[in-house]
């Protein structure tokens, strides 16, 4: 057995303990986090739930250790005040509960401050939509049992690899939102009924730019229509980035070369707090013309010793504009 077979067997055993010891069994009840996503996606994954591949373990053990970083350097700064995966069961019509990464308490100002943590790739300039529907949830089902009390909330998402923390704070239960969000678990709940006991319904889908990572995208409804109109933000938001970074590469390139134009006639300057010199490296390159020649003299060519490889990218065109 390779290392990476045992990785992904051994992950997805902790992964399955670890749900079972924290969350039970989720196809009993709707969880905060499940609010925020697709429905489709969410009652599909209650039903037949996918076997996770090894890049998706990776990211659920680093959550993991992302909460248990923050645990730690609460823990050392000296807090005792704080509880850890608090599970508070929301009132209604559907069985729908709430866990909470860390409940921090004040007896005395009674205030409760809710924590969400989230571990990222790349941490957004704003909360994603989703992490604020579970703060949501959370906020207002720990008012409701705790009515007495100031609720507060917050996200703190972590880079890892990047070594990068933001803080996300400021938020207090909404009521108004707390409803929405508990009428969308209803609807979402009854579809789910409706599934498990074999009818026929059309669910309810919300595409976004995560829709690349869902396991039922190929089946999905939005996308055997032509266009996905749900997509644009996320296309007009990408273009924009593009033409921002080639509009500040091209003004590197400028910058570079009239700084590098003075070092190479002056020689090495000092200039706001930096030493600029001109630096030179050799690597290795291929003479394909001595090569071609060698293997010509030995009955060969470099074109036997090449071979098409297929590569993707994203292509983004302009669409014709269809008639009215």
């Amino acid at each position: 057995m390779d290392i990476k077979t045992t990785l992904l067997t051994s992950l997805r055993k902790l992964a399955q303990q670890h749900t079972k010891e924290t969350l039970g069994d989720r196809r009993n009840y709707l969880g905060a986090s499940d609010i925020g996503y697709c429905p489709r996606k969410v009652i599909l994954e209650k039903i037949n739930p996918t076997e996770h591949d090894l890049a998706t373990l990776l990211r659920f053990e680093r959550g993991h250790m992302a909460e248990e970083i923050v645990a730690n350097a609460f823990a050392a700064a000296g807090f005792t005040n704080f509880e850890r995966q608090v599970e508070v069961i929301v009132d209604g019509k559907v069985p729908l509960r709430a866990h909470i990464d860390f409940v921090f308490t004040s007896k005395v100002h009674k205030i409760k401050s809710v924590l969400e943590t989230k571990s990222t790739s790349n941490i957004p300039d704003d909360p994603y939509g989703s992490w604020e529907s579970q703060l949501y949830i959370q906020m207002g089902a720990l008012a409701s049992k705790f009515p007495d009390y100031t609720i507060r909330g917050a996200v703190i998402a972590l880079d890892l690899a990047n070594g990068d923390v933001e803080f996300f704070n400021g938020y207090s239960p909404q009521q108004t939102i707390f409803e929405g969000l508990v009428k969308k678990a209803e609807r979402l709940w009854s579809d789910y009924l409706t599934i498990l006991a074999s009818k026929e319904i059309e669910l309810d889908t919300d595409p976004g730019p995560l829709c690349g990572f869902c396991n039922h995208l190929t089946s999905c409804p939005r996308f055997e229509a032509e266009e996905v109109p749900q997509l644009a933000a996320s296309v007009d938001e990408l273009q924009e980035l593009q033409a921002s970074e080639k509009k500040f590469k091209d003004k590197i390139d400028l910058c570079k070369e009239k700084i590098f134009a003075i070092v190479q006639k002056r020689g090495s300057i000092k200039s706001g707090g930096c030493i600029l010199r001109k630096a030179t490296r050799n690597r290795k390159h291929l003479v394909t013309d001595r090569l071609d020649q060698f293997l010509r003299d030995h009955g060969s060519s470099i074109d036997e010793f090449q071979e098409d490889r297929p590569f993707s990218f994203l292509e983004i065109k302009k669409a014709k504009a269809t008639a009215a």
